[in-house]
């Protein structure tokens, strides 16, 4: 059986990005749409990929939460927690920080997921919930080039 570590290496499709009462699980909020990942922005008036309106690039940072970094594993405890290095975020008040995540790996229909939610509920859109995001191993890339 792979470590947890290498059961986590490898590319990742987010599936679900949910947000709900701590005593309510069931009243979920989808904070960037039902369909996030299927979601697309209009393309800007302009060809220049450092253009754009005001209005158009509001629009496009309201659709979009990306960070990146290092990340390390911490399975002592009951459930393993991923710890992500906020090198770089769209959301500026993580710069710096280690983000804490609650780790849950599973299979259905003969597909992983991988589930990720914070120790303890933060607040999303006016309002403290906990927050779930869950995301679909894609297959393996053996292409020598895109297709």
């Amino acid at each position: 059986m792979p470590s947890l570590r290498d059961q986590l290496i490898g590319a990742w499709e987010l599936v679900e990005y949910s947000a709900f009462p701590p005593s309510s699980p069931g009243e979920k909020i989808y904070p960037y749409g039902r369909e996030r990942t299927r979601h697309h922005n209009s393309p800007f008036a302009s060809g220049d990929m450092n253009g754009g309106t005001t209005e158009e690039l509001a629009e496009a940072g309201r659709k979009y939460f990306a960070y990146t970094g290092q990340f390390w594993l911490d399975e002592s405890g009951d459930e393993p927690i991923l710890m992500h290095e906020m090198r770089c975020s769209s959301f500026p008040n993580w710069l710096g920080n280690v983000q804490r995540r609650i780790m849950k790996l599973s299979e259905e229909g003969g597909e992983q997921f991988l589930a990720l939610g914070p120790e303890k509920a933060v607040e999303v859109m006016g309002e403290v919930r906990m927050t779930r995001l869950v995301w679909r191993r894609l297959p393996d890339n053996l292409a020598e080039r895109p297709t």
